[in-house]
């Protein structure tokens, strides 16, 4: 991210915009967490110039000396306000309509769902998002086209995939001694708790100094793990799963309760995404890069938010292709 415009009380980030023929400028107020390289891209591609401006205790020095001068580059701005937290939008606002400039408001939750095709989800949980409801979940006649989806896509990779689970079982025990399947407890539906199924990919005594995350190039892989875990081979037992309605093919990544309790206490919203079955993959898996940690998982709940809210079968093609992509370009865990 570049940084052109200092000064010795606060920074506002400025990114040079890469198309020419629009003439609206973006400014974000009270610049928090949200964006992402793949956002900023986008954002750039449509915007003349993008501008984010962070929290800071210092509003009449960094609006009058800072932004003033900015707007008068500029004769359409959009300003994307969080109105919970912000009133630097209201000044900007003054500045921009003295100018007699072409001014467009727009709070972050329209503005992270229609542009960033996520749900925006606030840093503190006294905060909220009025575009979210806590019984967000897939009605009725969203179910009966995803368990269509889930049966037939199922039995199909069950038949194709039969090689790669004998393959599989004698090279994970030439190299590992051991069991080939490996069971743990993940969060399903309703938090109710499951056995997830997988080809084992780490040696037995990879969790002997308790649950942790695991990261790439983890040295608990062993080889053959390591290419099951790039082209997601080891997580084909998971059919079985489906076919016992633990999961579903898309949904949000089942979590260990062990995490799932940390997210809930540190992350507003999250019990959501456990109103839906978890799947196999998922919208935030092809839209965020892997990751672990409390930040990786307020930034995939996003994604797993906006699918809930927005599921829709050219939505679930999508990801469905996206992952076949994403297999075949070895570019999994």
């Amino acid at each position: 991210m570049n940084r052109n415009l200092t000064s010795t009380r606060t920074q506002i980030h400025k990114l040079k915009g890469k198309n020419p023929s629009c003439k609206e400028v973006l400014i974000i107020t009270s610049f928090d967490y949200f964006l992402q390289k793949r956002d900023i891209s986008r954002l750039q591609m449509k915007f003349k110039e993008v501008i984010l401006i962070p929290q800071s205790t210092d509003d009449f020095y960094l609006l009058n000396k800072t932004v003033a001068p900015l707007i008068s580059l500029y004769s359409r701005i959009r300003i994307v306000i969080n109105p919970q937290y912000d009133h630097q939008h209201q000044v900007i606002y003054e500045l921009a309509a003295r100018n007699n400039k072409t001014v467009t408001i727009t709070t972050i939750y329209d503005f992270c769902e229609n542009e960033l095709k996520k749900v925006y989800i606030p840093e503190k949980f006294e905060y909220t998002n009025p575009n979210i409801e806590e019984s967000l979940n897939f009605k009725r006649r969203i179910k009966y086209p995803k368990k269509v989806i889930d049966i037939f896509i199922s039995f199909f990779l069950m038949f194709f995939s039969l090689p790669f689970w004998l393959v599989s079982y004698f090279r994970i025990k030439l190299q590992s001694p051991g069991p080939a399947f490996f069971y743990q407890s993940r969060v399903g539906m309703k938090n109710t708790l499951f056995n997830c199924i997988k080809f084992r990919s780490m040696g037995l005594d990879a969790e002997a100094n308790g649950a942790i995350f695991s990261r790439k190039n983890d040295k608990r892989v062993f080889p053959y793990g390591a290419f099951m875990r790039a082209t997601r081979i080891d997580e084909l037992p998971q059919l079985i799963n489906i076919f016992r309605r633990d999961i579903s093919l898309i949904g949000p990544r089942p979590e260990r309760p062990e995490f799932t309790e940390s997210f809930e206490e540190t992350i507003p919203y999250y019990n959501i995404r456990h109103n839906v079955k978890p799947g196999i993959t998922g919208y935030a898996q092809i839209m965020y890069p892997y990751g672990a940690g409390v930040r990786d998982a307020r930034h995939k709940l996003m994604y797993d938010l906006y699918y809930i809210k927005n599921w829709s079968i050219a939505l679930e093609l999508r990801i469905i292709i996206m992952t076949t992509v994403i297999i075949l370009a070895r570019k999994g865990r």
